[in-house]
């Protein structure tokens, strides 16, 4: 699934880069995150834990890695998640740019989430790739405030 826009944050470039990057803000911008750490400059790991179809609370580890660093201007984030029921992958380019007082970011996402189903009468298994519903990026993502 393609997940793709734009969005208007008040900040400079170089505060937003910053923002963008620090994992709590990325556990905020990614639904079920439960747990994200960084393991280095360009690495993280965590869980996180959705609901697909049949199957709900699939918890999932989560390796994210930032690759194409081009500060503050564009980065690449790959995300690999597995897990009991399946996997979840994708990558994600997001560029930011100054407008007017603030910063212009755009993304475009590839994701897929994989379940695996299994028929408990034959023991076959199936893999259902599942659509990713909703992303949605806020300021809000980026403070400690609650909707």
């Amino acid at each position: 699934m393609i997940v793709e826009g734009t969005h208007v944050f008040a900040g400079r470039p170089e505060a937003v880069w910053d923002l963008l990057l620090d994992p709590t803000v990325i556990a905020k911008a990614m639904p079920g995150t439960r747990e994200l750490v960084r393991e280095g400059p360009d690495r993280y790991r965590g869980r996180m834990q959705i609901s697909i179809g049949p199957i709900t609370a699939a918890e999932f580890a989560l390796q994210i890695t930032l690759a194409d660093l081009d500060p503050p201007r564009r980065f690449v984030m790959h995300v690999d998640g597995t897990g009991r029921f399946g996997f979840t992958r994708g990558a994600a380019e997001v560029t930011l740019a100054p407008e007017g007082e603030g910063t212009a970011m755009g993304y475009r996402a590839d994701l897929q989430v994989a379940v695996i189903l299994r028929n408990l009468a034959t023991g076959e298994s199936a893999v259902d790739f599942s659509p990713v519903d909703k992303i949605e990026v806020t300021d809000s993502a980026l403070t400690d405030d609650e909707d």
